[in-house]
């Protein structure tokens, strides 16, 4: 005779399995989603093959990007988490990225970069450069009320200029970036790699995506491409 207690276990265990199989289920669909019918379409996008599982975009100019969904991570952090490597010329950069409802967050990010590569993504800049840098990220969240930075960026020498004016470029040294989040804010400071108590800009990101930056006047004189004032604060919501 089958008792209250045996009943009640063999139904816990039909549920367990019931959700198991609908998680596999959902897992599959997910994994087998194109990624050209989730990704939005970019001028820089050039092409983009792949799931949502795992998928590749290029980048004009030969560079590409890849991910690897990681589904628990994603459970865990409420979101879709990746694995992702970004490679292109003199560029070999990973790490890992987060998006949620109201944000995006990457941490454990390291390599190398072309700043070239910057001009492709944001080709409203009024300004190109030439050079390598070595990138440690700790962490960086955009967007939602907890916006921050914790990261090192050491350049090598390199030129920059204003776009579209080649013949007028500026030889930069090489060059220190860090944001380190104090308190509730993130402090930012760019300097040259070998005088780094000379402060070329400064500036603060609050946790609402309110930045603030300021050039110095020795950032103006070694970084004459900057269309900024110098002393004056440029503010701007990220």
């Amino acid at each position: 005779m089958t008792t209250p207690d045996a009943r009640n276990d063999a139904r816990r265990r039909l549920i367990r399995f019931a959700a198991l199989g609908i998680a596999a289920y959902a897992v599959a669909m997910i994994a087998t989603i194109p990624a050209s019918a989730v990704l939005k379409n970019r001028p820089w996008r050039a092409g983009i093959s792949g799931t949502v599982w795992n998928g590749e975009v290029g980048i004009t100019g030969g560079g590409q990007a890849e991910w690897r969904w990681a589904p628990l991570r994603s459970i865990a952090g409420l979101g879709y988490a990746a694995d992702w490597k970004l490679r292109g010329p003199d560029t070999e950069l990973g790490g890992r990225a987060i998006a949620g409802f109201t944000s995006v967050v990457l941490d454990k990010v390291s390599g190398s970069a072309n700043a070239g590569l910057i001009s492709v993504l944001r080709p409203n800049l009024p300004f190109t450069c030439d050079m390598i840098a070595q990138i440690e990220m700790e962490r960086m969240e955009m967007g939602g009320s907890g916006q921050m930075m914790q990261a090192r960026v050491l350049s090598d020498p390199g030129s920059c200029g204003m776009r579209g004016m080649a013949a007028a470029r500026t030889q930069v040294p090489a060059l220190l970036f860090t944001a380190e989040k104090t308190g509730n804010a993130t402090r930012i400071r760019l300097a040259p790699a070998t005088q780094r108590m000379k402060t070329l800009i400064e500036g603060t990101l609050s946790p609402t995506g309110q930045l603030e930056l300021t050039l110095t006047p020795e950032g103006a004189q070694m970084l004459p491409f900057l269309p900024l004032p110098p002393g004056q604060p440029f503010r701007t919501t990220l």
